[in-house]
């Protein structure tokens, strides 16, 4: 059975914030998600990330136990975690932009650990903000 799994974390110092971090992250996703054939959709905003994962709950699961161990995230909250009959996110790894005018118009000047986990969702399973495939 697929799980899709919603996480908001902080992020420590300049990760999400630099292009190489960036970079890095994308990198390692690709690869470990293929590997594991996990569907991912991520968006940084203002020291934070939101992460939707999507795949057969062993394999989120070990994502989960890598994450929690990563010294690059803090405060890692899973915000919704449930079943579901199929994937959203088909993708190994998406990575999200806001412009200015869209977070003031999607997050209303909230942090993303304060936007409601279906509006979360729905961001992130949006094509319209996808700047990379």
């Amino acid at each position: 059975m697929l799980y899709r799994l919603l996480i908001v974390s902080e992020l420590v110092g300049a990760v999400g914030r630099t292009t190489e971090s960036v970079a890095d992250i994308l990198g390692a996703s690709e690869r470990n998600n293929r590997r594991d054939a996990i569907g991912s959709a991520m968006i940084f905003h203002e020291g934070q990330a939101a992460v939707l994962l999507e795949g057969m709950r062993v394999d989120v699961d070990r994502l989960m136990k890598r994450l929690n161990a990563d010294s690059r995230h803090r405060n890692l909250d899973v915000v919704s975690d449930r079943p579901v009959v199929q994937r959203r996110i088909p993708d190994p790894v998406r990575l999200y932009a806001l412009t200015t005018d869209q977070a003031e118009q999607l997050l209303d000047g909230r942090p993303l650990k304060a936007v409601e986990p279906a509006d979360l969702e729905r961001l992130l399973s949006c094509d319209s903000l996808c700047v990379s495939a």
